[in-house]
């Protein structure tokens, strides 16, 4: 009898995950590609009313991601603080809403309108929202008058300082 040498068994290789997604990607770039064709030969091969329709759908198309862009208010506040502040003039005199949409606390916060008027409260804590009359504001003890009509607020606290216009009432 005669020996044979053993014969090795071939072990089965896993395709390596690199290699995969290489040939994954290769495959969709493949087929964007054929769809890219098809569809340039189809705009090619059309009339010239089907062309004209793409292009009004294609302005319609432009115009409205347009209008919805430019109809969203912008994210929030563009100062330091997060701060909102706003002025009308009720029957009872005017009155100022600062809000904080921020999301951290103010502290030692003190309003100040055009620059002699003051305001303090040792917090405002993150969503707060406060309607403050303008004969609350003080200078040297005496209150504001009721009629005052602020064009600036400026807002100081622990946590920075911010200086807003005040012009007409709230919307």
């Amino acid at each position: 009898m005669k020996e044979s040498a053993p014969t090795p068994q071939a072990t089965p290789r896993a395709p390596a995950p690199i290699a995969a997604t290489l040939k994954s990607a290769l495959r969709v770039k493949d087929l964007a590609l054929d769809l890219a064709t098809d569809v340039a030969d189809g705009y090619r091969k059309s009339t010239r009313t089907f062309k004209l329709r793409l292009l009004v759908l294609a302005g319609w198309a432009v115009l409205s991601v347009a209008t919805v862009w430019l109809a969203c208010p912008s994210s929030g506040p563009a100062n330091s603080l997060g701060a909102e502040v706003q002025v009308s003039e009720e029957l009872l005199g005017t009155q100022i809403l600062v809000w904080n949409s921020s999301g951290r606390m103010w502290t030692d916060v003190t309003l100040t309108l055009d620059g002699e008027w003051q305001w303090r409260t040792p917090t405002f804590r993150e969503g707060q929202r406060l309607v403050i009359a303008t004969n609350r504001f003080t200078r040297d003890g005496a209150a504001a008058p009721v009629d005052l009509r602020p064009r600036s607020l400026t807002i100081e606290c622990a946590e920075g300082k911010i200086s807003a216009p005040l012009s007409g009432s709230a919307p």
